[in-house]
């Protein structure tokens, strides 16, 4: 791994690609001892310095082997720890590749579960912007985890501009009428929040 440092372009991605092959693979308690095991050798900054890169192909693998550290919670705040990750999520967003935004929307997903700093970062560093123009990509799977993304950050209410003024808020209400009745519940307990937190704020008010 050490030869990331060194501008070696295809071991890191061997490296990184067996990592996630091997952790995704075997039993979550062994895969857990495995994960723990890599954090002496500096994975997360080994792992944050592949995700600045600009190799697609070793971006995606480094994305993966982050989502398999904050899929079984095994040093997730290290990962939330890592400087500007927000603003290296969200750019990784827009990446052409799909499946790399299938990847990050599930890691931020997990990342963002019952942690409000990360949560209220997430609308201030422009992210749920990004995750609404998700929802116009062209792919089931990345449209569900944009909608988990979305429910996840409905309950911070500096968060609703971003999604009711969205051009892609009209993608949002047609996802109630979905067949995927998770994606139809989510998208009904975005609006349960947004429509509960504002009656609140105004009362206060």
């Amino acid at each position: 791994m050490a030869r990331i440092t060194y501008g070696n372009t295809n071991m890191p991605k061997f490296c990184m690609q067996s990592l996630v092959r091997m952790t995704a693979n075997i039993e979550v308690l062994e895969s857990k001892k495995v994960l723990n095991e890599l954090l002496g050798y500096d994975i997360v900054d080994l792992i944050s310095i592949c995700l600045r890169g600009d190799d697609v192909e070793l971006i995606y693998w480094a994305s993966g082997l982050m989502h398999e550290y904050v899929l079984k919670d095994v040093a997730t705040d290290q990962f939330r720890n890592i400087k500007g990750v927000h603003g290296i999520l969200a750019g990784l967003l827009s990446a052409e590749e799909m499946y790399i935004s299938r990847v990050i929307l599930r890691t931020i997903k997990f990342m963002a579960h019952e942690h409000d700093k990360f949560k209220q970062e997430m609308v201030r560093s422009g992210m749920v912007t990004k995750i609404m123009h998700c929802l116009s990509l062209d792919d089931g799977d990345v449209r569900y985890w944009a909608t988990l993304c979305i429910y996840a950050v409905a309950g911070q209410v500096e968060s609703h501009e971003d999604i009711i003024c969205a051009p892609e808020f009209e993608i949002l209400l047609d996802l109630a009428s979905s067949t995927k009745v998770k994606v139809a519940l989510y998208v009904s307990d975005i609006l349960s929040l947004i429509c509960c937190i504002c009656n609140v704020s105004k009362k206060m008010n």
